[in-house]
This record gives structure tokens, sequence and C-alpha cells, in this order.
């Protein structure tokens, strides 16, 4: 019985996934909601359009046809207010995938050597970006950087300025992880220092899996401080602008600077070093920072 419930409500929530994109697949129905961000860009202050605001906005000239079409977006992605129709959060979400890019599958740069050296193998590491996958890899096939950007990032940036957003991007993401918190979905998120596979060049992964939609990702166990204030406030004290620097850049992520010193409970040494200072952060076996130890050599 409680099978039979379950497959009952699972597929009950499927049905309103593919109620949701059913709406969307009509190209007034994207119009108005593309009008209702004109708007907001116009004014955010008065972000509201009236229907009939609305409607020659969008082109249609039937009333009868233009009000059945905001119908089956009432209530789901826009919503009616004294002032008028504004979008809900699915609507804004939409949107911005639309613009972003996210449905554009033809987005391309051609592929650019960068100044770094792989720091496994010290030979050159090139960029590459195809369709919102962002890979930076060297000859050897070691992969120092593997993200998404939204296609429509790429359009009018250079790869440069590609990496730099995403590095910004993987950054705030490492965040919202050491929280325990899925910057997909939003959903629960399970940490773990581990040990990686025997091809990677690195003692000890750092590793997250969503438990709603399924999100992974696999980093050195250095990666678990990025967002420490400890670690960020060292890095200040000499001059080190995280926010700037790509991620195979700081030596600690790449060159075996993770060891493990503890084994009940688990704990692991992350240990970072800047002129003439040492700080030595040691995380639990979810990559918590639960100890800091900042010295002078």
């Amino acid at each position: 019985m409680n099978d039979d419930t379950t497959g009952t409500v699972e597929s009950a929530d499927v049905r309103d996934v593919s109620d949701a994109f059913a709406v969307l697949g009509d190209e007034t129905r994207v119009a108005v909601l593309e009008a209702l961000v004109e708007a907001r860009r116009e004014g955010p202050e008065q972000r509201a359009l009236t229907f009939s605001e609305l409607r020659e906005r969008t082109g249609v000239t039937d009333s009868g046809r233009f009000n059945y079409h905001l119908g089956k977006l009432r209530g789901r992605f826009v919503e009616e207010t004294d002032e008028g129709y504004v979008l809900t959060y699915a609507g804004r979400e939409v949107v911005g995938a639309i613009l972003g890019g996210t449905y554009d599958t033809d987005v391309q740069l051609e592929p650019e050597p960068l100044d770094d050296p792989c720091p496994m193998c010290d030979t050159e590491l090139v960029a590459r970006f195809d369709d919102g996958d962002l890979d930076v890899t060297c000859e050897n096939d070691h992969t120092v950087l593997r993200t998404s950007v939204t296609p429509g990032a790429a359009t009018d940036r250079s790869m440069h300025e590609l990496l730099s957003l995403a590095t910004r991007r993987t950054y705030a993401r490492i965040e919202l992880l050491a929280g325990g918190i899925c910057p997909e979905c939003s959903g629960r998120v399970d940490r773990e220092i581990g040990e990686p596979d025997v091809d990677v060049q690195v003692e000890y992964s750092y590793e997250t899996s969503c438990e709603r939609c399924g999100a992974f990702t696999r980093s050195s166990a250095g990666a678990a401080v990025l967002r420490d204030q400890t670690f960020i406030a060292f890095c200040d004290a000499h001059d080190i602008d995280i926010a700037d620097r790509l991620p195979w850049t700081l030596p600690f992520l790449t060159d075996g600077e993770t060891v493990q010193t503890g084994e009940d409970p688990p704990r692991y040494r992350v240990r970072v070093e800047a002129d003439d200072e040492r700080l030595d952060l040691t995380l639990d076996e979810r990559g918590v920072v639960v100890d800091t130890e900042r010295t002078t050599s």
C-alpha cells in the first residue's frame, strides 16, 4: 500500500513538472514573461503591468486570445497584484534561464592556451568552452577546472573574462556546498573527505552530492577551506585576492598539502603558506573547518 501511494505521488509530481513545461511551449506566453522582465529593467519600482499594457507589449490584438494565454501563466509563472501582473519566483527563474542562454546549445569559443602551467605536470593549460561546459586541461589530460557557465555569458566575453566569471561562480557554489546547500536545487548536500581515484593527483578529495537532484562535485580537499573566514583573513593579510585567483594557481589545492592527522574521529590538515607565515586548517570528515592555527616560520 505504501509503495502504491508513493508511486501515485511521484506520478503527480511528474505531471506537475510536465504541465509546467507545456505551459511554456508557446511563443506568446514566453513573450509575456519577457515583457515583464523588460518592465522591470525600465523601472524596478514600477515592475507591474496591467492587462492592456501586457497585451500591447506582446503585440496580441485579440483580447480573448491574449487572456487565454495569460491564464495559462497565471498562478505559476505570473501573479496578479493590485498594481498589475508581475513575475513569480518561478517566472523569474525561467526568464533568467532564457536570457542566460540555458536553452541555447550552439555557443562555442575557440580553445585558448593560458599562461599558467598545469600544476600536475607543468605542461601548457588550454581553456575550452562548448555549449555551457568550461574545461581547463593540459595535453596529458589533467583537468584543473570543469564547470558549467550559461551559454549567454559567452556571447560577449573573452575566454579570460569567462574564466574570471566561472571562478567567482565556483567560489560562490563552494560557499553554499560548505553550508550543506545544493547550488542547483537548494536541496541538502552530503559532504565527505575521502581518497580519490588513483589517477587523480591529490592525496584527498572533497566530494559533495545532493540528496534531492543528485548533483555531484569532486575537488581536492583544499577546496573545502576556500570560503573559511580565517583563510580569507590570512590571504587578505598577504595581499592575496582570492576572488581574482584562478583555482589552479592556489598551490595547496593541487600539490598534496592535505594530510590526515587523525582517524577516530577522522581529521585532515590543509596547510597554506605565504611569505613567512603558515596557516593550518583542520577539517573533519565532512570538510568542515574545526580548528585553525597560524604560525610564523
